[in-house]
């Protein structure tokens, strides 16, 4: 595989150069796989990883208790993998970020709770921030605990809503001014459970009566700290996911996140150009991540979340449907050898390589630029791909798709844990920020930075030249995958067209107001994103002889086509009929009976259906 030469000097985001009808096809084509060396040391630990796992967990006993097994962690911590991408002064492994997400993968690849955790100790944990916090308090005690192989998170969602930019949990500074105390609830805390050390977003309020959210770390060890249970979903069963309750509890006031370095991280996609460090250098180390602030980093521990058990998952499916075609026979034929079954499994194949290929870009494209708005857009990217797959998966293998493993294993069929994964995926595309919410960020990351800080002059129309130039550009790409990338080019031009004629037409609050609108501009633009990708990707590998990426890059480019012949009509009809168009009626009257009922007439929509049984307000929702 070829590898990229970074240059000292960043590049802009490829993302952003699509929504500004630009392919960059040169910088991508010099696709950058991992070295030798680098997946030699992700064989090595994924290897130890799994013989850890396979003597102290089995995935359907955690399955069926709902608890990781109390051995697991202090294993964990012995093998270094609580610190992935920790230095070995830190008692970490060192890997790189793509090492890391491929630890991830393996481990999600036999449990997605196990995944989880090792996820948001390594993506969001406290020893995450080291890197950019100066020296202080904070930075030795967190190095110190970090040293000791803490389990941590990050906790900031709460009952309101972590949409809500304001926090009701609070901080308000003792007397003698020697600390705070934060008061609140948290829901829905990843390792929330069993972490040691975490980050707590809460509302200060200052004696002046000035409030702004800001970032605490506290110690789960702490006076008026108490985990109030563990979440139970309809997957993810034993994830260490948790519901906390702060009472009066004291900080110290060097727990404080300095003020200019607590990267506000609620929103993926935006940018603190304020504080950013200096671009990591291009000659260091490969293995290295050096972030550049702290948006940078909680861009990659959302990431590391959501795309290894993607990843994970569609590979599962994709050996899931071998196993299945290769032993089911109907009418006298194999099952593999019908159309559409192979339609089926090559859609599979293709998703697969999708969500491997943007992860390998997103992960390593740090070292020549800011990466953000590509993992922002790999969220969904890789949740998407990974649950057509399971979705495909289930309905291909029917009856036993949807069963359980142990209802199989009962019946002497084999267990494929395919319904629990099915379960597990759907968490995928709400971690992190829900699906519509990311499309929504991203496309306004994009809008605001490409249009309205720095308006770009309206692109000319795609011609005859632009179709030559692709296959100059691209000889190493097939006939069919050179006329993709011709259509990535046009389709870019198309959507830089529709932005230079929005931002004209639209101050930034009132076109970001057309939610709709906004969100399927972010499928666009991700869809063409991962077009480029694949083709490049393809590109790389067939000039080093490896041509089996042009087929897996034809397919799912053809796939992305159909949903992008499905979004523009979408976007027209959200530009017609937005917030203030003549049209937008029908939607707000519709929405006020579906949220408010029809008045005195019966429901029609919701006829049939039984009273809810009335039950007290669960607690810390009551005032909803």
């Amino acid at each position: 595989m070829s590898s990229s030469q970074p240059s000292a000097a960043p590049f802009p985001s490829p993302l952003h150069e699509l929504y500004q009808g630009c392919v960059p096809w040169r910088r991508l084509r010099s696709f950058p796989e991992p070295t030798a060396a680098e997946h030699a040391r992700g064989d090595e630990t994924i290897a130890e990883l799994e013989a850890l796992l396979r003597e102290h967990t089995d995935p359907e006993e955690i399955e069926r208790t709902g608890r990781l097994p109390d051995t697991l962690t202090e294993a964990l911590r012995k093998g270094g993998f609580l610190g992935l991408m920790a230095g070995a002064d830190l008692g970490g492994l060192g890997l790189s970020p793509h090492n890391a997400f491929r630890v991830i993968q393996a481990a999600a690849g036999w449990s997605i709770p196990i995944a989880f955790s090792l996820a948001i100790t390594n993506g969001f944990g406290s020893g995450t921030y080291l890197p950019l916090l100066s020296e202080g308090p904070l930075k030795d005690m967190i190095t110190e605990r970090t040293r000791g192989g803490i389990v941590s998170a990050g906790a900031d969602a709460e009952p309101i809503g972590t949409a809500n930019e304001h926090r009701a949990t609070t901080a308000v500074p003792t007397e003698d001014g020697t600390g705070y105390e934060i008061t609140g609830e948290k829901v829905f805390i990843g390792n929330g459970t069993q972490a040691e050390l975490m980050d707590v977003s809460a509302t200060l309020r200052h004696p002046d009566g000035s409030e702004e959210v800001r970032l605490f770390f506290v110690d789960s060890s702490m006076d008026g700290f108490e985990v109030a249970g563990q979440h139970e979903f309809m997957g993810l069963h034993g994830a260490t996911i948790g519901n906390l309750r702060l009472d009066r509890v004291r900080v110290p006031a060097h727990h404080l996140m300095p003020q200019g370095e607590d990267g506000w991280r609620m929103r993926p996609g935006e940018r603190d150009t304020a504080h950013a460090r200096p671009a990591p250098d291009a000659e260091a180390e490969e293995d290295l991540f050096r972030p550049t602030d702290l948006g940078q980093l909680a861009a990659l521990g959302r990431i590391l979340v959501i795309a290894p058990p993607a990843l994970a998952t569609a590979r599962l499916c994709l050996r899931w449907s071998r196993d299945f075609t290769s032993r089911r026979i109907i009418d006298g034929r194999g099952l593999g050898t019908y159309e559409e079954i192979q339609r089926q499994v090559a859609e599979t194949a293709a998703d697969v390589f999708t969500i491997d290929t943007v992860m390998t870009w997103a992960l390593k494209a740090h070292r020549t630029g800011d990466s953000r708005p590509e993992l922002t857009a790999a969220k969904n990217l890789t949740s998407t791909a990974c649950w057509r797959a399971i979705d495909r998966t289930v309905s291909l293998l029917g009856a036993e798709g949807y069963e359980t493993a142990a209802s199989k294993a009962r019946r002497g069929a084999r267990p494929l844990p395919v319904e629990r994964y099915f379960r597990d995926a759907r968490a995928l595309r709400v971690a992190g920020g829900v699906d519509f919410m990311v499309d929504r960020w991203s496309a306004e990351t994009a809008l605001h930075t490409c249009w309205y800080e720095n308006p770009t002059p309206a692109p000319a129309g795609h011609t005859e030249a632009d179709a030559r130039q692709s296959a100059t550009e691209a000889p190493e790409l097939s006939t069919a995958c050179q006329e993709h990338l011709s259509a990535v080019q046009d389709q870019a031009r198309r959507l830089a067209a529709t932005c230079h004629e929005l931002t004209g037409r639209h101050t930034m609050s009132d076109l970001f107001a057309q939610q709709r609108l906004t969100a399927t501009l972010g499928r666009i633009g991700n869809e063409l994103l991962a077009m480029s990708l694949v083709l490049a990707r393809a590109a790389a590998m067939a000039a080093d002889g490896d041509p089996q990426g042009l087929p897996l890059a034809d397919l799912a480019c053809t796939s992305a086509r159909h949903r992008l012949a499905a979004l523009w009509p979408e976007l027209a009809h959200a530009t017609a009929n937005g917030p203030g168009t003549p049209h937008a009626g029908t939607v707000t009257d519709t929405a006020a009976t579906c949220l408010h009922g029809p008045g005195p007439g019966p429901d029609l929509l919701l006829a049939d259906l039984f009273s809810e049984p009335t039950r007290p307000a669960p607690h810390g929702e009551h005032n909803h």
